[in-house]
């Protein structure tokens, strides 16, 4: 046979043996199909397509199988196939779901997705499937919230959801902190502090502290919106009273002269004075008087003496005193006869200490003296005064003119000193012209 005619012989058989092949159909066929579709199919870590897929390149015997797709969990499975054998494998893939914190302000708000609800945050949502959801997010006393959040398969999500209140809000400072807080009358809590949901419109807010003045205003408030007030309390004012034993006693506060005790020092600011009691005759006393907020306090001096007592007995009597250059008195004697030693002249206040004591009358050299006085001690003085002649009085009769210093006169008559210790009685019978002696003789 030549080497033309079996090459022609082999190409008849050849194209014979096709022929057959393809009478009989594929060796093995294998159908994969997914839910949803569009999934990438691996066999045997080979890519092969995407569902719906129909492979009849594969040999028969067991292959592995892997279908992806994104946003759903991969899916495997093996499956065994044999010439002339049709086999299908149908994938239902489950989606997967994201990782997603959600957080709010205020907390315990209500989330929910398509009306079901999800829980109340702060929560952790692992349900919803990958893919972009809204979410809405609520709570009474505030304006719901809807909120779009987009999931990566597992990649975790933190979002963060702020709800503005329905209502209004202050936030209520003071100095001092610490005092109530009223908003219409009913309590909410104390400074420094944040109080929601009040209904919108003009509300009453009252700060109150022990001690001080209460303060009130009227607040206008719109839905959602958020007022700060700070608030100056005042101290309430305290009465100060001021009494002394004795009475009368002058009242210094803080070195000024207000009047005399009692005295009432009325709305004074808390704090602490210097208050001062003084009375002649007695020891000033001084001291800090502290004054709490709204207080009303009585402060009590006692004043204790700082004198002595003087005594004086003065001949003749009718004579000056005068103490440390300021008159005090005349000595007097319950006769007539002013030449007679004098009663005793008091000074019951004298105060304690060196003073200077004074004694004078007409005619009579003036004594001088420098005494001390004890607290609580009588000091009796007795003074003796030396007359002087100095004529100041004239008498003329029918037979005589007399010039001297005059004693003393009546009806029957008038007696004259006329040289010292030298008296002359004058009947008034025979006195034609008597007088004061005229300045120029």
């Amino acid at each position: 046979m030549t080497r033309k005619r079996f090459l022609s012989l082999f190409a008849v058989l050849l194209g014979l043996t096709v022929q057959a092949a393809k009478d009989k159909g594929p060796a093995t066929r294998l159908d994969v199909t997914s839910q949803p579709p569009g999934a990438t199919v691996s066999v045997d870590h080979k890519e092969k397509g995407v569902t719906p897929l129909s492979l009849t390149d594969l040999t028969p015997g067991q292959h592995l199988l892997h279908v992806t797709r994104a946003n759903y969990r991969d899916s495997f499975d093996s499956v065994v196939l044999e010439t002339g054998v049709s086999r299908t494998a149908a994938f239902k893939l489950e989606p997967l779901t994201g990782i997603l914190l959600l957080t709010t302000t205020p907390d315990g708000c209500e989330v929910s997705a398509k009306g079901v609800a999800l829980g109340v945050t702060p929560l952790l949502i692992t349900t919803l499937e990958s893919g972009t959801h809204r979410l809405t997010v609520a709570s009474p006393g505030y304006q719901p919230k809807e909120v779009e959040v987009t999931l990566e398969g597992r990649t975790p999500l933190k979002q963060e959801v702020a709800l503005m209140s329905d209502s209004g809000t202050i936030a209520v400072t003071s100095d001092p902190a610490g005092a109530e807080v009223l908003v219409n009358g009913i309590a909410r809590g104390k400074t420094p502090c944040r109080v929601d949901r009040i209904p919108g419109g003009s509300v009453t807010l009252e700060v109150k502290a022990e001690g001080f003045q209460p303060h009130s205003r009227d607040v206008a408030l719109a839905a959602g919106e958020v007022q700060t007030v700070e608030v100056q309390l005042k101290p309430l004012p305290g009465t100060l009273r001021v009494v002394s034993i004795p009475e009368a006693g002058r009242v210094y506060i803080n070195d000024e002269f207000k009047g005399e005790s009692p005295y009432d020092l009325a709305n004074a600011k808390p704090g602490t004075y210097r208050v001062r009691v003084d009375k002649t005759g007695y020891e000033p006393v001084a001291r800090d008087v502290t004054l709490e907020k709204g207080a009303s306090i009585t402060e009590e001096f006692r004043l204790a003496k700082n004198t002595g007592r003087l005594e004086l007995i003065t001949a003749p009597a009718g004579s000056t005193v005068l103490i440390d250059g300021k008159k005090i008195g005349i000595t007097l004697t319950h006769g007539t006869d002013t030449s007679a030693v004098s009663d005793p002249f008091a000074i019951e206040e004298a105060l304690e200490g060196e003073h200077s004591v004074e004694i004078f009358r007409k005619g009579f050299a003036t004594q001088k003296r420098k005494i001390e006085i004890k607290r609580g001690e009588t000091l009796t003085l007795q003074f003796k005064l030396v007359r002087q002649f100095i004529p100041n009085y004239e008498v003329t009769t029918t037979r005589s003119y007399y010039k001297g210093v005059l004693e003393f006169q009546n009806e029957e008559g008038i007696r004259i000193e006329t040289a010292p210790g030298i008296s002359q009685t004058i009947p008034m019978k025979d006195v034609k012209k008597h007088g004061p002696l005229q300045v120029s003789e």
